[in-house]
């Protein structure tokens, strides 16, 4: 395999534009200057690009984060010859080299035990878990399709711990299905290309920026023109797989689609939605379903820095915690808008209540900050929360005081996120939450009578906000991954309108509609990725 950082090549200066992302075949090595010029037939009108190298391959993959990863290791192991390309610098510059884990079905390891997971289970848990809003028979292709994205990790060296270890088949389904990530960074990142450099007909490019697909009269997709610097270089491809990454870094996408949310992203930051505009340039249908995998690590506001939060030690703000704690959360106008409770145990599949607003609050009194600063983390937290708390925080808490409490809630203020006040109408004020005293009254009355009537929060997690000063701290809701896009068969064939097979085009990852919403399982974002670039690189390489 030929690895080429397009950034270290006189002729190239760039063209970032997406980890796992839009991007596509660059300025390559032994390119043949064509100095044509190449319009897709898909849309006569859209902007010329003049070509200036061109290239061969069967298997053009684009975007080699997760799922694109998988689908130029399966596309290579059948025997196709493929150029699979990424807007990052490197693969450290990938979402996948910094998740967390992936839940996955019948992998090597998995076999090892009795109580193993099988694809029924996994099928019937997902299928009616999610009210049959997944593509049925994509759902059960890719599930298929685990075992050999599961296998390629652990047979490329990757540090997994496994969560199925000793369980049986009453243990958590996130537990019987778990794969976690030991490294980060550039230790998996050397994984990943020891296990490109061992397909001599697989070469890696990074630093290219996707333009558009190239399609024949009859619609069918034949290539991609890609942007290297100044340099367009076209490659011609038998199939091109779609592997970019989502659209979190775009916000007019964002409002478009979650409906004038505004969300801080917490991937790689270069996902900006191309790779599913191109495909939708080309005929491909797009879904109807659209969700996120919301922050399970606490809270996030785009004037602070960092911007969201993540477990202890890792230098954010504690401040995030905040709704993670069971502490009262209200929209813009001040008003309760769902049971806390769930933020607590159920973070990353509770998103979608925080997507109706652009922001959200939540108020402490002194009394809370108090014991936050003198009571270790687990001796606030529900049991509730502390059994459903993501591992990685609940680890990261383990004999944990937030003793500089204080010193945090002075950054947060400092930076425009928080707000202190004697009373809670002059709280109010401060981000002109109108209704708020209206809502503390009644939450306190609920806490002294021990009951809610309103969101039906159980007692022990309501606490009187009675002892002043207050303080409210303002939030965006933070997203690892937008999901959802282009519309599929069963194997990873984008579509179009009258859902008929577009010649040559594959989606794989969160840039396809194979997600329901909400966010349903823990891990399946990362694990359904990877199945679906497997399902993607066998289904293009056996096509052509």
């Amino acid at each position: 395999m030929a690895t080429i950082d397009v950034s270290r090549r006189s002729f190239i200066k760039g063209g970032l534009a997406g980890a796992m992302g839009i991007v596509a075949a660059g300025s390559l090595a032994a390119c043949a200057g064509s100095g044509s010029k190449k319009e897709s037939s898909a849309d006569s009108a859209k902007e010329q690009i003049t070509v200036e190298e061109t290239r061969e391959a069967d298997v053009v993959v684009v975007g080699l984060g997760a799922s694109g990863l998988m689908a130029a290791l399966a596309a290579a192991d059948k025997g196709a010859n493929v150029i699979a390309i990424d807007s990052a610098q490197n693969f450290e510059g990938t979402t996948n080299t910094h998740t967390t884990g992936a839940w996955m079905i019948g992998s090597k390891e998995q076999l090892k035990h009795a109580d193993y997971l099988t694809e029924q289970e996994a099928f019937e848990w997902i299928e009616p878990g999610t009210h049959y809003q997944s593509n049925g028979k994509v759902l059960r292709n890719i599930i298929r399709s685990s075992a050999q994205a599961a296998n390629y990790l652990i047979d490329g060296g990757v540090q997994l711990m496994y969560a199925f270890e000793g369980s049986t088949k009453d243990a958590p389904m996130l537990s019987r299905g778990g794969h976690i990530y030991l490294e980060e960074g550039e230790g998996r990142a050397n994984n990943f290309r020891d296990m490109c450099a061992q397909r001599s007909n697989l070469e890696t490019i990074f630093n290219c920026k996707a333009q558009q697909l190239v399609t024949d009269d009859s619609g069918n997709v034949t290539g991609i023109i890609c942007k290297n610097g100044k340099t367009e270089t076209q490659i011609n491809a038998k199939a091109i797989i779609m592997c970019s990454g989502g659209f979190l870094a775009n916000p007019d996408m964002i409002k478009e689609l979650f409906a004038g949310a505004v969300l801080v992203n917490q991937g790689m930051g270069q996902n900006d939605g191309s790779g599913i505009k191109m495909c939708q340039e080309a005929g491909a249908q797009i879904g109807k379903n659209f969700s996120v995998s919301i922050n399970e690590m606490g809270a996030a506001n785009l004037k602070a820095s960092p911007a969201y939060s993540w477990a202890p030690g890792r230098g954010t703000n504690p401040c995030f915690y905040l709704p993670l704690f069971g502490n009262i959360l209200v929209d813009k106008r001040g008003e309760r808008f769902m049971n806390e409770q769930q933020m607590c145990e159920l973070t990353m599949f509770s998103g979608e209540p925080l997507l109706r607003d652009p922001y959200y609050y939540t108020i402490i009194d002194q009394a809370y900050v108090d014991r936050v600063k003198s009571s270790p983390v687990f001796d606030f937290l529900t049991a509730g929360t502390r059994q459903n708390m993501g591992p990685a925080l609940l680890m990261g808490f383990q004999d944990v005081t937030l003793s500089d409490f204080d010193k945090s809630i002075d950054e947060a203020i400092s930076q425009g996120w928080a707000a202190k006040a004697d009373s809670i109408e002059e709280l109010a004020k401060k981000f002109d939450l109108t209704d708020l005293p209206e809502t503390i009254k009644a939450y306190n009355d609920a806490c002294s009578k021990g009951y809610d009537d309103e969101f039906f929060l159980p007692a022990d997690y309501m606490h009187a906000i009675n002892q002043g000063p207050y303080y409210v701290f303002e939030y965006n809701p933070g997203a690892w991954v937008t999901l959802g896009g282009i519309k599929t068969d069963g194997f990873c064939r984008a579509v179009n309108a009258d859902n008929d097979v577009i010649k040559g085009l594959y989606v794989a990852g969160v840039d396809g509609d194979f997600w329901s919403v909400p966010y349903f399982q823990g891990g399946s974002c990362n694990g359904f990725s990877l199945a679906s670039g497997v399902l993607a690189g066998n289904t293009a390489s056996a096509d052509i």
